[in-house]
C-alpha cells in the first residue's frame, strides 16, 4: 500500500509541476518504474533513485555537469547541449542550476503538449490529448523566466552567471535575445525626475529582450547629498511599470528580465522599505564565498583557458591548502573569485622573472607556458597580505 501511495504522489508530482523532481536531480520516469518493480520501503527506493543519478554524473574540473554516462534506463545527454555546457561552466550554485534545469523541464513538457495539438484541421479517431495526464491538460502555456535577486560578496560570480543565464534562457526560449545589459545607478538616475524617467526607459529599451542586471541596487535607495533629491524613486518606478507591462502582456514582447544584484547586508536593507518593489522578484538566489577547494579549481580553470600548464607537483589539493594556510576567511570573503585573477596575474610576473634568468643562464629546457608550485607560492607569501 505505502508502495501505491508512493508510486501516486509521484505521478501526481510530475504531471502538474514536471521541473520539480528533475530540479531534485531525479527522473520521473525512472523513478515511477523503480516503484512499479522494485520492493521495500519507499525511502529506500527514493535514496536508491538519487544514488543512482548522482553515480552517474561526469563532471568537469569545476565540478559542473557535462554528460550522463550509459547505464540502464538512463540516456545519455547529447555532447551537444548548450545549456548544460553553459551551466557546467558555473562554479558551485546548484540552487541557480537546479531552477535553470527545472525551468527547462517544464519548458520541454509544454513545448510537447504543444505539439500534439492538431494544427487547423480535424482529426479522426482519439485526440493524441486523450493519453495525457488529466493536469497536462490544464492550458498553462510556456514558462516565463522570473525576475531575480543576486545576493553575494564581491567577486562571488553575480555578473558571470547572469551573463550566463542570458545565454541559457535564449537557447530555451524564454528570452529573444541572449542579450546582457550590466547597469548601475548613475546609468538610471538623472539629476531631476524627467531626466531619470528618460534614462531608466532608454536602459530598458536597449535590454529589450534580454537580460538588465542592475550591479548595487541598493544605491537606487540613496538620495542625492547635493540636490537632497530622492530620484532614485522614480527610476524604480520605471522598472515596475515595466514588469507590470510584461506580466500583463500574453506573449513575449521583449520586456527585459531585471536581476538586481548587491551586497548581502545592503540588499535586505533596500527591499525591506521597497515593498512594492520586492513583489516583482519572486526568487533570490544567495550567492556564497567560495571555499578554498573551488578557489584552486577556478584558478586551474583559468590557467588553462590562458594557455598554461600546471607542474606536476602543483595539485588543485596543493593550492587549497595553500590558500587555507596563507590566508584568512575574511580577507577571502572580501575577494572571492578575483582572488583567482590575483593569483594569475602574479604568476605570469613570476614567470617572466624566471624566464629572464633562463635566458641569461641559456637554460634550453626552461618552458615559458609552465606554472611552478614556487611561483604561486611566492605570490600568495607576498601579495596576499
Amino acid at each position: 500500500r505505502d508502495l501505491q501511495e508512493a508510486l501516486l504522489a509521484v505521478r501526481r508530482l510530475a504531471d502538474r509541476f514536471p521541473h520539480a523532481l528533475y530540479a531534485a536531480g531525479l527522473d520521473p520516469n525512472e523513478l515511477e518504474i523503480a516503484f512499479s518493480e522494485m520492493t521495500g520501503s519507499a525511502d529506500q527506493i527514493l535514496l536508491d533513485a538519487i544514488k543512482k543519478r548522482n553515480n552517474t554524473l561526469v563532471r568537469n574540473s569545476r565540478g559542473g555537469l557535462m554528460s550522463v554516462q550509459s547505464a540502464p534506463g538512463i540516456g545519455a545527454l547529447s555532447p551537444k547541449d548548450r545549456v548544460e555546457d553553459l551551466l557546467s561552466s558555473i562554479v558551485g550554485l546548484d540552487h541557480v542550476k537546479s531552477q535553470v534545469r527545472g525551468i527547462r523541464r517544464t519548458t520541454e513538457i509544454a513545448d510537447l503538449k504543444e505539439s500534439l495539438l492538431p494544427v487547423n484541421r480535424p482529426t479522426r479517431g482519439a485526440s493524441p490529448l486523450a493519453h495525457l495526464p488529466p493536469a497536462l491538460l490544464e492550458d498553462t502555456g510556456r514558462p516565463r523566466a522570473s525576475h531575480m535577486v543576486f545576493i553575494g560578496n564581491p567577486g562571488t560570480g553575480k555578473t558571470a552567471v547572469a551573463r550566463l543565464l542570458a545565454k541559457a534562457y535564449h537557447e530555451l526560449g524564454l528570452l529573444r535575445k541572449p542579450k546582457f545589459l550590466e547597469v548601475e545607478r548613475m546609468d538610471l538616475v538623472g539629476r531631476d525626475k524627467n531626466q531619470t524617467i528618460l534614462k531608466t526607459r532608454e536602459v530598458l529599451d536597449e535590454a529589450r529582450g534580454g537580460i538588465l542586471f542592475i550591479d548595487e541596487a541598493y544605491t537606487l535607495g540613496m538620495a542625492s547629498k547635493r540636490s537632497r533629491m530622492d530620484t532614485g524613486h522614480e527610476a524604480m518606478a520605471e522598472l515596475v511599470r515595466s514588469m507590470d507591462e510584461s506580466a500583463e502582456s500574453e506573449t513575449n514582447d521583449g520586456h527585459p528580465l531585471v536581476v538586481l544584484a548587491g551586497f548581502p547586508v545592503e540588499m535586505q536593507s533596500f527591499l525591506g522599505f521597497q515593498a512594492e518593489l520586492r513583489k516583482k522578484f519572486p526568487l533570490t538566489f544567495e550567492f556564497p564565498d567560495y571555499s578554498c577547494g573551488e578557489l584552486a579549481r577556478i584558478f586551474v580553470d583559468l590557467a588553462t583557458a590562458k594557455g598554461f600548464d600546471l607542474d606536476d607537483d602543483l595539485s588543485e589539493d596543493y593550492l587549497a591548502h595553500l590558500l587555507e594556510q596563507e590566508t584568512t576567511v575574511t580577507w577571502r570573503s572580501e575577494r572571492n573569485g578575483r582572488v583567482c585573477e590575483m593569483l594569475m596575474s602574479g604568476a605570469r610576473v613570476q614567470l617572466r622573472r624566471r624566464m629572464r634568468t633562463a635566458q641569461m643562464e641559456e637554460d634550453d629546457e626552461f618552458d615559458p607556458h609552465l606554472i611552478i608550485r614556487q611561483d604561486l607560492e611566492q605570490v600568495v607569501q607576498t601579495d596576499f597580505k
